[in-house]
């Protein structure tokens, strides 16, 4: 029996002791310093690290977790550069103070428009001959963080090619802890020459004699947005959307344009989003991983001349088995559920914004549903901080200049069941693949250099560029 005893005697006190030696691995965060944020509240970065004053970080953890809070700091666009530090550590209380220190960017945006009105660079170069027809001009004004809230505001006031006025503002930390936010937008757009035809995989464009109108859009409505944890981002859009276009293009170029030879349609439409987002730096990710969720229902049974719900899903994962090594996949599946005829102006599936196959630039790919894959491995060439010249505006005085070259491996499989007419992309499974240079300036600006060979025989440079905000 006493040999029973000390044992459970010792084995307690071994017990005890691990917890003892376990405890003093963590750091109590006692308080959370920032500099440098002139304009920037400070809980829109706090809102950023995933920890907060009162918590408890693992030691051996730590720089892994200041890194992550860094690099999501710099995700949102709003500074240049992010630095974060432990200040202070007493190791009798455990408890440390964290300082971070960031530089603001260049927040207001008073610039002329100067853009192309084709889907990319490519298409504007090689299908439409560089015409300067196809080029929209006006003035852009955009606040990305107009109270310090990181609340942007965009006003668009655009002429050219297409006519486009369009007022959006978003207030993400309106209540509930800062979790909850609200947002609203107003648009308008109207242009001379219409896409009215997909053919050989490429939009067809005509204008009408005189040049009337041929197209135009209207919407408006408010949005939610909820965001429970720094990771997790849910959206709710309400919307009435007007489009029209002139009987010309009924009656001589697309019948079903609108489907039923309606030269126009009203609907109501409401958007859920969901974004589990564990992905460090959002704009380039180099770790983590991104789970997204939309369902669109277009057409609330007001109107009845538009009903559609589709559903689109994906994740996108991201991994660094050493530094300056990335290794990244994006898989992405869209389906209409209703599964009934859509016109031609709202079947829309590969070719648009960043859902392209590599070294297919130039080509469309209308459907009902689609799956696609990207998959590059990039390694890193080039990454520091470096100064500019005194007489720019103190955000633009230090740059942060990153290289990646990337290794492009892609495939998808669009399914139409209605315009296959010498569309014959479609309903196949299509690859592409190819090296390309990544040029990043001041951790938002973006700019892709691609040579792509696709699976149908042909090659090409391409160009394409974006901004993180």
């Amino acid at each position: 029996m006493s040999s029973i005893r000390a044992f459970l005697t010792f084995l307690f006190l071994s017990l005890f002791h691990l917890s003892i030696l376990s405890q003093q691995d963590f750091a109590l965060v006692d308080s959370i310093i920032i500099e440098g944020n002139r304009h920037t509240k400070d809980w829109v970065i706090k809102i950023e690290l995933g920890f907060e004053e009162g918590d408890s970080i693992d030691l051996t953890d730590i720089n892994t977790i200041l890194e992550g809070a860094k690099l999501r700091i710099l995700g949102t666009g709003l500074f240049n550069f992010s630095q974060l530090n432990i200040s202070h550590y007493d190791p009798d209380s455990r408890k440390t103070n964290i300082k971070i220190i960031v530089e603001e960017n260049w927040y207001i945006f008073p610039a002329p428009i100067f853009e192309l009105a084709d889907r990319n660079f490519s298409v504007w170069w090689q299908e439409q001959n560089k015409s300067l027809d196809r080029v929209n001009y006006g003035v852009r004004f955009s606040h990305y963080n107009l109270t310090g809230n990181k609340d942007p505001l965009k006003l668009k006031l655009q002429f050219g090619y297409t006519r486009k006025f369009e007022l959006n503002y978003q207030y993400p930390y309106l209540a509930w802890d800062n979790k909850l936010g609200i947002g609203g937008s107003i648009f308008y757009s109207d242009q001379k020459e219409i896409g009215y035809i997909t053919t050989g995989n490429k939009t067809q464009f005509a204008k009408a004699p005189d040049e009337p109108i041929l197209l135009s859009r209207f919407r408006v409505g408010p949005e939610l947005k909820y965001r429970p944890h720094v990771t997790q981002f849910h959206n709710l859009r309400f919307e009435f959307h007007h489009n029209k276009v002139n009987q010309y293009v009924v009656d001589s170029l697309n019948q079903n344009y609108f489907l039923q030879q309606r030269n126009g349609i009203r609907f109501f439409y409401i958007e859920y989003d969901f974004h589990l987002d564990k992905r460090l730096y959002r704009h380039y990710p180099r770790e983590g991983f991104l789970f997204f969720l939309n369902a669109k229902k277009e057409g609330l049974g007001l109107f009845g001349e538009y009903d559609n719900l589709s559903v689109t899903a994906g994740i996108e994962k991201h991994s660094q088995p050493k530094d300056g090594l990335i290794i990244s996949t994006r898989n992405k599946v869209k389906t209409n559920v209703t599964r009934q005829l859509v016109s031609f102006a709202n079947n829309t599936g590969l070719g648009w914004n960043s859902d392209i196959v590599s070294g297919y630039d130039l080509y469309v790919m209308d459907g009902t549903d689609y799956i696609i894959s990207m998959n590059a491995v990039k390694k890193q060439l080039f990454d520091n901080n470096l100064n500019t010249v005194r007489w720019m505006p103190r955000q633009f005085r230090k740059m942060n200049l990153t290289v990646f070259l990337r290794f492009n491996f892609d495939f998808a499989y669009v399914n139409e069941r209605t315009y296959t007419d010498t569309n014959r992309l479609n309903n196949r499974w299509i690859y592409g693949y190819g090296p390309a240079l990544d040029i990043i300036f001041f951790n938002n600006f973006l700019f892709s250099f691609e040579y792509s060979f696709n699976d149908i025989g042909e090659k090409g440079l391409y160009f394409n560029n974006s901004i993180a905000f």
